[in-house]
């Protein structure tokens, strides 16, 4: 048995069907309705929550590249007022110039080395003891004082060992050099 469809009036005016292309209409309003509730409507929400996490993830950079510009200068001016102790660690030690520079002071006999080792891990420890002779005590404290302008970072140990020999005195201490570790 077959069904039958009742037929739809034909309605026409210039030539024109009106109820089929109302239904036509219709039904591209419903695919449409259909595709924006399904396809877009999912869509545009999750590109409102990535925007969301976009500018969220760019304040904290933005906080973080300020953050970093802050640290930057300050290292830089950081940098300035200390290059001269960094460029001291890089310098490796010489005996030879250390008895030039402390000519003005102390007379030094012998710079024995004593002992090598690694300091904070960063840097190398060596260990001199160092004899010499002077003629005054305040010409130790002199020496002590301008230490600081050496080309490396010295470090004198206290006690110093003061003793009179031949209307002078001889003086026994100890010396640490520090350097960068490579």
């Amino acid at each position: 048995m077959k069904l039958k469809l009742p037929k739809l009036p034909r309605v026409e005016m210039f030539g024109i069907d009106i109820v089929k292309n109302f239904l036509l209409f219709l039904l591209f309003f419903i695919i449409f309705m259909f595709l924006l509730v399904f396809l877009i409507a999912p869509t545009i929400k999750k590109f409102k929550e990535i925007k969301k996490d976009y500018y969220t993830t760019k304040i904290k950079a933005d906080k973080i590249q300020t953050k970093l510009d802050k640290l930057t200068i300050q290292y830089k001016e950081l940098y300035k007022k200390n290059h001269k102790i960094i460029l001291a660690f890089k310098m490796d030690f010489n005996k030879e110039s250390f008895k030039i520079f402390s000519s003005k002071y102390i007379k030094i006999i012998d710079i024995k080395d004593k002992n090598s080792s690694i300091y904070e891990k960063e840097f190398i420890k060596k260990s001199y003891i160092v004899s010499g002779t002077l003629n005054s005590p305040t010409s130790f404290y002199k020496f002590i004082n301008n230490i600081k302008n050496t080309n490396n970072v010295l470090k004198v140990y206290y006690p110093v060992a003061f003793k009179a020999k031949n209307g002078n005195i001889h003086l026994l201490y100890k010396l640490e050099s520090f350097k960068e570790k490579k």
